[in-house]
């Protein structure tokens, strides 16, 4: 990028702290800004959907499985974009056009009755497509964009850095929910939608314009604000200096890249499918429908704690033990949806599932750039993120087909307890390849 935008509409290399920081806010706003994308957002607008569209449940549930492994699939390249055009660029017409998308979104009834097809895969076509689009461009884009400028701009305050950004984003994402259903209720969801498409079309967009800048160097900065950063003998047996940029492909070749990766689509596959069925699980459980959403809000406060721990001990641990951790804590949260029914059940759920969430959040920023490095950061976690989304849209007709089958949900969750069981004694394996780049020197 030429260097007179880089200074425009000023210079960050003037402030009066490391403009780092101000890359966590904008990071933070960015991430908020992804979820009209991400599943708890659009959990919001089903009900909304299946009536206009008048389609079942199941229906508008593999649409959005299309939409989104078909966003996965483009996502590899969206990241190697990312290392073309850096973040500030990304961030901007990523919002432009999950903003297009959300206009989209609030008129595809009206897209249908236009052209006059009732054709049922015609309706689902468009959904999909629909879904596709605010996927990539939200869950996607925005976030995998927002994670990779922190990693960019932190080095050794890169676990401080992910926490701070983590406890806003946890407190954001949960507060959501109850938003965006206000929302609804205020004006109706043709016209939220159509408010939130402006919000990032026009103001995220300008936000990110104002306030993104792809790495500390193009500023004439460095990572974490210092030419140097002291370690004290315990860092310096944990924490490794990158010494080598892993390209994409040769991150693929490593065994942390898909232990990682495997773990983080773990934890996403679970949480999409308990979203997207969780007044269904409770039901089979003796649960009401509100005592079952009750259980989200202990869980967030676990991720919370369990995001800024996670994040915080990063900077001092190696990180196969927040692998081993998360999931640890998956299969705790898994044996208690089991038994759910039981206050023990229901313990078990809140606190497994909400740590291997926060933890997920940690990891998620702070990991691939430890291990592969900067220069190639972004088409690394192109592909990362394309595995966590791809194992998010199999989740819920994954959960959804067992049921049906069995009539029960507990023979998927203890088959799926089987995945995090395996990735546990896989983890205790972990060795981050810039360690052993560093020994061959």
């Amino acid at each position: 990028m030429n260097s007179k935008w880089i200074k425009r509409p000023f210079d960050p290399a003037k402030w009066p702290f490391f403009y780092g920081w101000v890359i966590v806010a904008a990071a933070i706003v960015a991430t908020l800004a992804s979820i009209p994308g991400q599943t708890m957002g659009i959990g919001v607008f089903t009900d909304y959907l299946i009536d206009v569209l008048k389609i079942s449940r199941n229906e508008l549930s593999t649409a959005y499985m299309v939409g989104t492994i078909a966003s996965s699939l483009i996502l590899p390249k969206a990241g190697a974009v990312l290392d073309r055009i850096g973040a500030r660029a990304m961030i901007v017409w990523s919002s432009i056009f999950l903003g297009v998308s959300m206009v989209f979104f609030a008129h595809i009834g009206s897209v249908i009755t236009f052209f006059s097809i009732g054709n049922s895969v015609f309706t689902l076509g468009l959904v999909s497509i629909a879904f596709l689009l605010i996927r990539f461009f939200g869950q996607g884009c925005l976030t995998m964009t927002a994670r990779v400028t922190i990693g960019k701009w932190f080095n050794h305050k890169r676990g401080l850095a992910s926490a701070i950004s983590g406890v806003f984003i946890a407190l954001g994402f949960n507060a959501s929910p109850a938003f965006l259903n206000q929302l609804i209720d205020w004006f109706n969801w043709q016209s939220a939608s159509l408010i939130l498409a402006c919000m990032l079309g026009v103001l995220v967009s300008v936000f990110s314009w104002i306030f993104f800048r792809d790495n500390p160097e193009q500023c004439g900065l460095t990572m974490d604000g210092e030419d140097a950063v002291p370690k004290d003998e315990e860092q310096q047996n944990t924490l490794f200096d990158v010494v080598k940029e892993f390209t994409r492909a040769e991150a693929l070749r490593t065994f942390p890249f898909w232990i990682f990766s495997l773990a983080a689509g773990t934890v996403a596959m679970v949480m999409t499918a308990l979203t997207f069925h969780a007044a269904s699980l409770g039901r089979e459980m003796g649960l009401g429908r509100d005592e079952v959403y009750s259980l989200f809000i202990p869980m967030s406060l676990f991720s919370i704690g369990a995001n800024f721990l996670a994040s915080w001990v990063s900077d001092r641990i190696r990180h196969k033990w927040l692998l081993a951790a998360m999931m640890t804590a998956q299969i705790i949260g898994l044996v208690g949806l089991i038994f759910l029914w039981s206050e023990v059940g229901q313990f078990a759920f809140f606190v497994g599932q909400g740590t291997a969430i926060g933890i997920f959040i940690a990891a998620a920023t702070v990991l691939l750039p430890r291990f592969y490095g900067r220069e190639h950061l972004g088409a690394i976690s192109g592909f990362n993120f394309s595995v966590m989304v791809f194992a998010s849209a199999i989740g819920p007709v994954l959960f959804s087909s067992f049921q049906n089958i069995t009539g029960s949900y507990k023979e998927v969750l203890l088959g799926t307890t089987i995945i995090p069981l395996v990735l546990l004694l896989f983890s205790f394996y972990v060795i981050n390849p810039q360690q052993k780049v560093n020994a061959q020197i």
